[in-house]
Order: structure tokens, then sequence, then C-alpha cells
């Protein structure tokens, strides 16, 4: 019966300094380890893009002259949420404040609308919505 021996895996700090390294387009230099600490600045420029969490549109079906609430809830892994720029735009109808994460929309047209929502972060990536509104006859 043959007898494995146990795998090890072991490198320096140079082999680690090469692997952290790998890929990356920009990188720093790091200092020469004399005491054996090394510490590595690491900036990435990566922008994470806005997510939408939750939306929300109450009543889905209205009549003319009526509205209904819209509302989102949108986050930036990787800014400030209050930093986003919303834009709200319909197939037909208007908004109250299509600036705004939480609007009120109203019916110009009969039949289905989509309510269409664009939220950028301060780097300019955009993440998109579209939800529907059913506009009834009077």
């Amino acid at each position: 019966m043959a007898r494995l021996r146990p795998f090890q895996l072991s490198f320096g700090i140079a082999s680690c300094a090469a692997l952290l390294g790998c890929g990356a387009g920009d990188h720093t230099e790091s200092p020469s380890a004399a005491d054996g600490v090394v510490q590595f600045q690491v900036s990435p420029d990566v922008n994470e893009c806005p997510a939408f969490i939750q939306s929300l549109v109450i009543p889905q079906a209205i009549r003319p002259r009526f509205s209904a609430e819209a509302a989102v809830v949108v986050t930036d892994p990787d800014g400030p949420d209050s930093a986003l720029e919303y834009t709200w735009s319909a197939s037909s109808g208007s908004f109250t404040d299509p600036k705004q994460p939480t609007t009120r929309y109203g019916c110009e047209a009969r039949g289905p609308q989509l309510l269409k929502l664009i939220a950028v972060d301060r780097p300019g990536c955009e993440a998109r919505l579209t939800l529907r509104v059913d506009c009834l006859d009077e």
C-alpha cells in the first residue's frame, strides 16, 4: 500500500506580492520588507452601479383625473445613496416630481402605460426599472 505524503504549499512575501499584482492595470510598488511586514495600498477604479431594492405602484389601475403613487428604494453600493439622480418618464402621462424616488403619476391616455425610471450615480453608471400602470376609461 502506497503512503501519501501531505501536500504543503508555501510561498514567501515576494510570491505573495506577485500574486496580488496579477492582472492589475495600475499598481503601486511596495517597499522592501526589512521587518517582515509589507503594507499595500489598493485603490480600485471600479464603480458599482446603483441597484433597485424595492418598487411599488399603488394603485396599479387608475381612472382619468386620479393618480398613482410610484416609489422605489435604490442603493449605491460604493457611494452615498443621497447622491443618486432620478429621472422618471412614461409612454403617456405626467409625474408630480420626476426627479425624486417617490412621485405621483397621472394618466393622459387609455390603456397600459410603462413608467420608466433611471437612477444614476456620480460616476455616471445607470440602473433602469420599468413599472406598469393601467389607465382606465372614465
